[in-house]
């Protein structure tokens, strides 16, 4: 196993399994049965702590101590359901040793930490922890989270969003290979939250499930830190872990439509009775003369007496016409 693949093994196990810390355990299934085994084992194990760790029994919780994490890696811990988490029991040349003892074997040993290197077994007395570079490093502990979790080197320099420890002594683990983490060839991933608000959790089960949401993220560009069971762990900061997303919470979801109500038809006579205007009958043109025949003014006479006073100038005419023949002889 190489130092990036330990570091890697370690980020899986704290984004994607339930973890819970449970001295002198290597991966083991939360169940009875483990829990009364290592009650007969340790006095770690009082009745307070075993209330604790009993409420999450048969619940998919594995649980680890601090150098039992290391130890579980290093004899083949997989997460499966087998005893152990699916890990063996000092195998792989690795022996089943305290704190101390895995320190005794490393190499390079420093109190330096400016040259530290990913992988490297990170010791203070009766604590251990791996280096994962970028200042951060994965230990198992029952203070904060109470499980596997990342945590900040106090030594290089304290990050925002981590609880931080001082630790004494680094070294290079003798059952791993050291080689430089190769920078990636493309371009980091980048995902883009549309939504106002988006919930975001601590492991990507719960983001499946959208189980105990522990706050949201606003819209904005992130980079993608890793991706299981469809769930995508975004970050604000490249190459660090950060939260949990649901990509089926990031959807704009549209205001239904309300359909339009069909056209009634119109009875007939309705359409008759509020189409047509009324219609409005015509005054008589002011120039249209409706004045009886009795009310003619006086110049005006009808034809018929008209025609009687032409007969009269005619016959006068012809009386004159006479007389006057008559003077004339």
């Amino acid at each position: 196993m190489t130092n990036i693949e330990l570091k890697n093994k370690l980020l899986d196990i704290v984004n994607n399994y339930k973890t819970i810390y449970g001295m002198g355990t290597w991966g083991w299934m939360v169940t009875q049965s483990a829990i009364d085994r290592k009650k007969k084992e340790s006095s770690w194990w009082t009745s307070s702590r075993v209330k604790t760790i009993s409420k999450v029994i048969d619940k998919g919780y594995f649980m680890f101590d601090c150098v039992g994490l290391i130890k579980g890696i290093l004899w083949g811990w997989d997460g499966s359901n087998k005893i152990y988490g699916g890990a063996g029991y000092a195998c792989n040349g690795v022996p089943d040793v305290n704190t101390e003892g895995m320190l005794s074997r490393c190499k390079n040993v420093s109190t330096n930490f400016s040259n530290i290197e990913i992988g490297e077994y990170l010791w203070m007395s009766g604590h251990c922890a791996i280096y994962i570079g970028d200042g951060l490093c994965v230990e198992c502990t029952p203070i904060w989270k109470n499980s596997v979790q990342i945590t900040a080197v106090a030594n290089i320099g304290k990050k925002t969003g981590y609880n931080s420890r001082t630790w004494t002594k680094h070294g290079e683990l003798p059952y791993i290979t050291y080689e430089e983490e190769k920078e990636e060839q493309e371009e980091v991933k980048q995902y883009k939250i549309i939504v106002d608000k988006i919930p975001v959790y601590t492991n990507s089960s719960n983001a499946k499930n959208n189980k105990s949401s522990v706050g949201t993220w606003s819209k904005g560009t992130y980079y993608i830190f890793n991706e299981a069971y469809g769930m995508i762990n975004i970050a604000k900061t490249k190459g660090q872990a950060g939260a949990w997303i649901n990509p089926a919470d990031n959807v704009i979801k549209e205001e239904p439509i309300e359909e339009e109500k069909p056209v009634e038809d119109t009875p007939k006579e309705d359409i008759e009775n509020t189409e047509k205007e009324p219609v409005t009958e015509e005054k008589p043109s002011e120039t249209i003369d409706n004045t009886p025949n009795e009310e003619i003014s006086e110049n005006e006479q009808p034809n018929e007496e008209i025609e009687q006073d032409n007969i009269f100038i005619r016959i006068i005419k012809i009386i004159i016409d006479f007389i006057v023949s008559i003077f004339k002889r």
